[in-house]
C-alpha cells in the first residue's frame, strides 16, 4: 500500500544544526548565564510533545520564580499565530542576536534530542533536561536496533549536551540510561508535562461527528516501523462496507491517527464512520484523547497515556515477531500490555480490554507524584 522510507527522517539536518551550533557555542562556555528558560520540541519546528506541556501548564509558575520563558519555533507563520494566541513567548534561532539570546539562558528543556542550538557541551554552566515525547515502551535511542550507526552516533555527540533525561516511572528508570548511555544520576524520575493536559482541549472538528450522547468516538493509533508498510485492519475478515455498517449500528466512529511525521493517503480506507485524524486537524493529540471513549494501538506508547484516563485499550500486535526482530521493546510486551489481541474486525468495537491499573500505574506515574517544574525551579 505505502511504504515508510528514511527511518532517519532529520538525520542530515540534525547533523548540519550540529556543525552550525558547533563554533559559536563556545564563545559562551563561560559567559554569564540569565535566569532564563528556553523551551523547544522536534529540530525547532513544533510545538508538541512535553515540552509544550511544561510550557503551557508551568509558565506563570516559571515567571513567579523569576524565570523568563521562550520557547523556540522557527516556521514564522507558526510562532505569529502562538504569539497570538499565548504572548510573546515564542522566538526563533536565525541570526545571531537570537542564538546569543538562547545560549545566555541558564536553562534549556526539550521533548527530544535536539537542542535549541545544536553543538557539544551545552550542559556546561546549564541545566538541560531531556523530557522525551512518550512512554519507552518500543526501544528508543542507543537501544533502538532499527537505528542506523550515524543515527546512534548522532545520540552520542547529543547527549554531551543533556544534564538530566526524564523518565516517566521507576520502572523505566535504568532503561533510559542504558538507552542514551549515560549513569543513573542523570535520570530524573517524574511525571510526564503531557499527562496533566488530557482534557485540556476539545476539538470541533472531533466533536462535528458526534450523533447524539450515546455516540461512540474510537481512535486508531498504529505507530509506524522501520522495515514495512504499516497495515491498517489487519484482519482476514476485513471488508470496509460491512465495517461501515457495524459502526453506523453501534452508533460509533473511528478517528485514524497515524505518526505524526510519517502521515500518507488514507482515502482508500475512510468512509463517514471512518475519518482520517491526521495532524493538520490536530497537531498534538494529547489534549484530545478525552473526548474518545476507547484507544486501539498496536505498539505506540499513546496508550500509556490514554489508560492514565481509565478507559478501555485494544492492541493489535499483528507482526509483533518482526517489530520484536527489528526494533524490540524496553521490557517484554506481555509485561506492558494487557487484555486480549484483536484478531478479527467485529471486535474493534467491543472496547473490552479495561486497562490494568497496576500496569498502567507502573509505566507514567499518577498525578501526586514528582513535578518536574519543581525540579527545575528548585535546582537554581
Amino acid at each position: 500500500m505505502w511504504s515508510i522510507s528514511n527511518k532517519n527522517k532529520f538525520l542530515i539536518q540534525r547533523f548540519l544544526d550540529a556543525a552550525s551550533g558547533f563554533f559559536l557555542s563556545f564563545f559562551y562556555i563561560f559567559g554569564k548565564r540569565n535566569k532564563r528558560i528556553i523551551l523547544n520540541s522536534t529540530v525547532n519546528k513544533d510545538f508538541t510533545f512535553n515540552s509544550k506541556y511544561l510550557f503551557i501548564n508551568h509558565k506563570e509558575e516559571f515567571e513567579n520564580a523569576g524565570f523568563e520563558v521562550k520557547f523556540v519555533i522557527n516556521d514564522t507563520e507558526k510562532r505569529q499565530a502562538l504569539t497570538k494566541k499565548y504572548g510573546s513567548y515564542f522566538i526563533s534561532t536565525k541570526g545571531v542576536k537570537n542564538k546569543a539570546y538562547i545560549l545566555s539562558a541558564n536553562c534549556w528543556v526539550m521533548s527530544t534530542m535536539d537542542p535549541p542550538i545544536s553543538g557539544l557541551f551545552m550542559k556546561y554552566n546549564r541545566l538541560v533536561i531531556q523530557l522525551g515525547h512518550g512512554t519507552p515502551v518500543k526501544n528508543i535511542g542507543l537501544m533502538d536496533q532499527s537505528a542506523s550507526k550515524l543515527k546512534k552516533l548522532y545520540y552520542r555527540l547529543m547527549s554531551t549536551n543533556i544534564t538530566y533525561y526524564l523518565s516517566p516511572s521507576e520502572f523505566f528508570a535504568e532503561y533510559i540510561g542504558k538507552a542514551f548511555g549515560v549513569r543513573q544520576n542523570q535520570v530524573l524520575v517524574a511525571r510526564q508535562p503531557r499527562l496533566d493536559s488530557m482534557s485540556s482541549g476539545k476539538s470541533e472538528f472531533i466533536e462535528s461527528f458526534r450523533c447524539n450522547d450515546k455516540t461512540k468516538f474510537i481512535l486508531y493509533s498504529p505507530t509506524w516501523r522501520p522495515y514495512g508498510d504499516v497495515q491498517l485492519f489487519p484482519f482476514k475478515d476485513y471488508e470496509k462496507s460491512e465495517l461501515e455498517k457495524m459502526l453506523e449500528q453501534k452508533n460509533a466512529f473511528i478517528f485514524l491517527r497515524l505518526h505524526p511525521k510519517f502521515e500518507v493517503d488514507l482515502s482508500g480506507y475512510l468512509s463517514s464512520r471512518v475519518i482520517n485524524l491526521d495532524s493538520s486537524k490536530a497537531e498534538d493529540i494529547t489534549e484530545h484523547l478525552n473526548q474518545f471513549d476507547a484507544l486501539i494501538t498496536d505498539y505506540s506508547s499513546i496508550y500509556c497515556d490514554f489508560a492514565m484516563l481509565d478507559k478501555p485499550v485494544g492492541f493489535i500486535p499483528y507482526d509483533l515477531s518482526e517489530y520484536l526482530e527489528n526494533v524490540g521493546f524496553s521490557h517484554p510486551y506481555e509485561e506492558l500490555t494487557w487484555g486480549t489481541a484483536i484478531t478479527q474486525q467485529g471486535e474493534l468495537v467491543k472496547m473490552h480490554n479495561k486497562q490494568d491499573i497496576k500496569v498502567a500505574n507502573l509505566l507514567n506515574i499518577s498525578e501526586d507524584r514528582k513535578n518536574i517544574s519543581h525540579l527545575i525551579i528548585n535546582h537554581f
